[in-house]
């Protein structure tokens, strides 16, 4: 059986999607979010939604929901293993915080992604992201 490594350049990509996919989130940029995914892509956690339209449809009804509220993600502890040469499973901690602008955020939540990461057109996707929250029984 062959062992693959993630290069030294794919984890700083796969960084970067990590940090895009926060960032498009925060900021309520739906079509920046959906496009961290593969075109058949899927979000699961205490939703589930699948495919490019659908997460685009998503994220515009949560940054809407937020009304005058701020949102920040940090993710940590990010694990890459190379399953081949086109896919890789991460994992990771998350830990977010809401706030009001002028004011100091709170955290609002913490949890656990399970990812699977696809090579597409020489970048980087999500194929499959699972968040668990902590504190959450299912």
């Amino acid at each position: 059986m062959k062992k693959f490594s993630v290069t030294p350049a794919e984890y700083v990509e796969i960084l970067n999607l990590y940090s895009a996919y926060n960032l498009a989130s925060d900021a309520g940029d739906a079509e920046w979010y959906a496009s961290c995914f593969t075109k058949d892509g899927e979000q699961h956690g205490t939703y589930d939604v699948t495919g490019r339209a659908a997460l685009v449809e998503y994220k515009k009804k949560d940054f809407a929901g937020r009304a005058h509220l701020y949102r920040r993600h940090w993710n940590g502890s990010i694990h890459l293993e190379k399953i081949d040469a086109d896919t890789i499973r991460g994992r990771c901690y998350l830990f977010g915080y809401n706030g009001k602008p002028g004011k100091l955020p709170h955290a609002t939540h913490a949890g656990v992604y399970t990812d699977t990461i696809k090579r597409v057109g020489g970048g980087w996707k999500f194929a499959e992201r699972r968040l668990a929250f902590d504190g959450v029984l299912k």
